[in-house]
């Protein structure tokens, strides 16, 4: 038998699907664009819920679809007496992917290029013990070169699609109110968003890389931990956080009225979480900052120190970064 070579041939490797899916509201200051965008580097579709936003949120999304018909853009409205809102939105968006893996993120993170094929090849090495699988995330602190080490840097990120999972409240942290009858969590035990059990609200059991050893090397060892998790933001398939980016914008959004206290407290069903106060004036706000800076993280944190990436970004945020109130220097 004689074999015949051809020339033109390619080898093609064949991948699960990915359905990316976030969630937006009036998002005009974050880098939701940029996010979308990164998930179409290695998704099948990217599905966006956003809540019915009046700042031209809405209409820059119909601009991406445009662009490209694998986003899928929906309507839900943001409902500002409900305390679990932003995880009702998130499972709204879950349960519209069609695809057999799916990977979420919020409007303001991102995915570097060097890692859209490591998380198409995910789809052929999915852990068979577990449906979540966390990856890290680089907590970006006061410009696009630091980190902070205050807290833990992974994040639950790419799951199976099955309609057992969902985000919501966790069961531990439920509580009714009794004049509403509405759900608000306990302090400190939900972001209102966990992966949990559709029926019984149960936490789900995850897998990653973290573990107790990088976990102690954060506290005990910061730079040891630099070094280490700097190698793995490398490696393994990382998502860029820009919410602490700017920490003069963060510090807005979290003072009394901004839009994070508001959201934090509608959580917990509390007037404010009052987590900045005498932030009256921009001087202050930018004195804080630094201050922040500086110590790599909040007053509150039992752990706080920051250290510098030993690669850069992602490329697709240059743009955005140039418009931010970035503090440089180390």
């Amino acid at each position: 038998m004689k074999l015949v070579s051809n020339k033109d041939f390619q080898y093609q490797r064949f991948y699960g699907k990915i359905s990316g899916y976030t969630t937006t509201y009036n998002a005009m200051n974050y880098p939701f664009e940029e996010c979308i965008k990164s998930m179409l580097g290695f998704c099948d579709e990217v599905v966006v819920v956003d809540g019915c936003s009046d700042d031209g949120t809405f209409q820059k999304l119909e601009e991406l679809v445009k662009q490209d018909s694998r986003v899928k853009i929906y309507q839900n409205p943001f409902d500002w007496t409900e305390p679990g809102i932003d995880g009702i939105q998130k499972a709204f968006a879950r349960a519209l992917c069609e695809n057999e893996y799916l990977w979420q993120m919020d409007c303001d993170e991102v995915v570097h290029e060097r890692d859209y094929e490591k998380i198409k090849l995910i789809t052929k090495r999915f852990p068979k013990t577990h449906d979540i699988l966390h990856l890290p995330v680089v907590e970006l602190w006061g410009n696009e070169e630091y980190v902070t080490g205050r807290r833990h840097c992974w994040k639950w990120r790419m799951s199976r699609n099955k309609p057992e999972i969902t985000h919501a409240i966790n069961k531990n942290a439920r509580l009714v109110d009794e004049k509403t009858g509405k759900i608000y969590a306990k302090k400190g035990m939900s972001d209102g968003c966990e992966y949990v059990n559709t029926m019984t609200y149960e936490m789900l059991p995850h897998t990653g890389f973290y573990n107790q050893q990088v976990e102690l090397a954060r506290i005990h060892a910061p730079d040891r931990y630099a070094q280490g998790i700097s190698e793995i933001f490398e490696h393994i398939p990382s998502v860029y956080h820009y919410s602490w980016c700017s920490i003069e914008r963060k510090l807005e959004q979290l003072k009394k009225g901004g839009v994070w206290d508001k959201m934090w407290s509608l959580l917990y069903q509390e007037e404010t979480q009052d987590r900045f106060s005498d932030l009256d004036s921009p001087e202050k706000v930018k004195v804080l900052a630094k201050k922040l800076y500086d110590m790599g993280g909040e007053d509150s944190d039992q752990i706080k120190y920051k250290f510098k990436l030993s690669s850069p970004g992602p490329a697709i945020m240059k743009d955005w970064l140039s418009r931010q109130e970035l503090i440089r220097g180390k």
